[in-house]
């Protein structure tokens, strides 16, 4: 339960955007997913709290799952009666 208060701004903050884009523009867009922003060398931006933005979170689309094949089954063969 330590991320369940993350969690549950992470969905507030999904769900204003998304109420916004919906609003400016009268489309419904796919979910986002919301990640760290980082810089060119991988270390993560902080958020200036001079600005209304938020720049620490940027929105990224969601990743789609891959079908997973089934394994085929090893093992030793079977012998031929």
């Amino acid at each position: 339960m330590v991320s369940s208060v993350r969690e549950k701004m992470i969905k507030v903050e999904k769900a204003k955007k998304l109420a916004t884009r919906a609003a400016e523009s009268g489309v419904v867009w796919e979910e986002v997913e919301l990640v760290r922003a980082r810089d060119d060398r991988g270390h993560f931006i902080s958020d200036d709290p001079t600005t209304p933005e938020n720049e620490a979170w940027v929105e990224k689309p969601k990743k789609k799952e891959a079908k997973k094949t089934p394994s085929k089954k090893k093992g030793r063969p079977r012998k031929k009666v």
